[in-house]
């Protein structure tokens, strides 16, 4: 078969499968397991055994990390959840697990059927590499899906199991193609996503239930959204860039506190109205408008030069390095899925890998504009024009994420769309400032950047 490397960004999927393809999602086949043991099976009853089931499942789930290479070892877990869920009933316990074996309990997730015949119609190859004992071939005859499939490793016909990296690279190697051009998908962060990812493949994480929201790693709420998942992003901009306090980094708060403390010698009494509008200004540009402000004429150079030294000695003793809210998942998600990811700050560039080290998304970005490498700071376009250059993009392939009038009006001059974060200023100064949008937190803002 061809791999699509000119239509897509990846060469294949490869799926895990219980929890991914498959798992117990439906009630109905409890309630007929309680009608065949003789046992009260109203829909009451099949409720509670569903419930009481993945709830051990759910508690138990973190022993069963990495079994699978032994066949023998991953039936035992599976025993011990079901002699759980029966205390003082082995025998059914017993039948539950032969359910088990023979698939009766397995439903498709309604998006799996429709997400593969999707893939498959637009030509991307698929497999499947799942912790499994050796029946998963007859579990995926049984629900007709081997026919989407090049091939499938199972743990324990291979003798290795997620998230071995070596069971990985069976998969690269039958794939034929390099690691980086291979995605997995799953639903257990440590066996698929950490798994995949330190053997040198990408991955998203299928997360129904929105129970990893706070992951940091791309995620999909549906199977369906692989179809755009897997192309090249265009919506809405090639590139996204990000300013960095207020909107990465959560640091606007000691901003104001290292600054008040900074000219309080000088009895300037500074409030967040004052500072907050100004976010974006290089430090010692900023000095000079706030002793401008209330002094009545800037300070000198070498005046602002000894405020901004001091004042980064203090942000450097103050600031523990935090991630806004919801911007950790929203980069690795925006990352995961092929965007351009950049970085403009008005912060020298010493203080941004000092700050943003420690967060680990340092990495995710692949162009950084720093205060102290442009010639001219917010408002000017300058700072955002050589973001896009670094990017290797036109200015309109790019949109912009801020927080302050000023980064807006800088994005804008550039040539670049521009929405706002409502983290320090109202949303009435950020449209003032000619956002197109404005939004209250980073997960609306991850609803609309990620709505196809």
């Amino acid at each position: 078969m061809q791999t699509p490397q000119s239509k897509f960004r990846y060469d294949r999927v490869i799926l895990d499968v219980g929890g991914t393809l498959l798992g117990f999602r439906d009630r109905a086949p409890f309630q007929e397991f309680l009608a065949a043991a003789g046992l009260p099976a109203s829909d009451e009853d099949a409720r509670e055994l569903h419930r009481r089931l993945t709830s051990i499942i759910a508690a138990n789930r973190s022993r069963a990390q990495g079994l699978g290479a032994n066949e023998t070892e991953l039936y035992d877990w599976w025993r011990g959840n079901f002699h759980q869920t029966w205390p003082g009933s082995p025998d059914l316990a017993d039948e539950m697990f032969q359910w088990l074996f023979t698939g009766r309990f397995d439903r498709l997730y309604p998006d799996a059927l429709p997400a593969l015949e999707a893939l498959r119609e637009m030509g991307m190859p698929l497999a499947v590499l799942s912790n499994f004992g050796r029946h998963l071939t007859d579990t995926l005859a049984h629900f007709d899906l081997l026919r989407f499939f090049d091939f499938v490793v199972i743990s324990a016909e291979v003798g290795l199991a997620k998230p071995d990296p070596r069971i990985f690279d069976l998969v690269v190697e039958r794939s034929g193609a390099p690691r980086e051009r291979l995605l997995y998908v799953g639903d257990h962060l440590g066996d698929d996503i950490e798994g995949a990812t330190g053997a040198g493949l990408d991955a998203v994480l299928i997360d129904r239930g929105h129970r990893h929201m706070d992951a940091l790693c791309a995620r999909i709420d549906s199977l369906t959204e692989l179809v755009q998942y897997v192309q090249p992003p265009a919506r809405p901009a090639r590139a996204i860039i990000f300013d960095m306090d207020g909107v990465v980094l959560d640091s606007m708060p000691t901003h104001l506190r290292t600054w008040q403390e900074t000219l309080a010698p000088l009895g300037i009494t500074l409030t967040a109205d004052d500072l907050y509008p100004l976010e974006g200004v290089p430090t010692e540009p900023t000095a000079q408008r706030l002793t401008a402000k209330f002094l009545g004429q800037p300070c000198s150079a070498a005046e602002a030069s000894r405020l901004a030294d001091t004042k980064r000695a203090l942000f450097r003793e103050m600031f523990n390095p935090t991630l806004v809210s919801g911007i950790g998942p929203l980069l690795h998600d925006l990352h995961g899925r092929g965007y351009r990811l950049g970085l403009v700050t008005g912060s020298a560039r010493r203080v941004v890998d000092e700050s943003l080290r420690p967060t680990g998304v340092a990495g995710l970005f692949d162009s950084l504009v720093s205060g102290d490498q442009v010639a001219h700071g917010k408002p000017d376009p300058e700072p955002y024009r050589l973001a896009a250059e670094r990017l290797g993009l036109p200015p309109g392939d790019c949109l912009v994420i801020e927080n302050a009038p000023l980064g807006i009006q800088s994005a804008r001059a550039a040539g670049m769309a521009c929405v706002a974060l409502q983290t320090t200023l109202p949303a009435e100064q950020l449209s003032a400032a000619g956002a197109d949008l404005v939004f209250a937190d980073a997960g609306a803002l991850r609803t609309r950047l990620l709505a196809r």
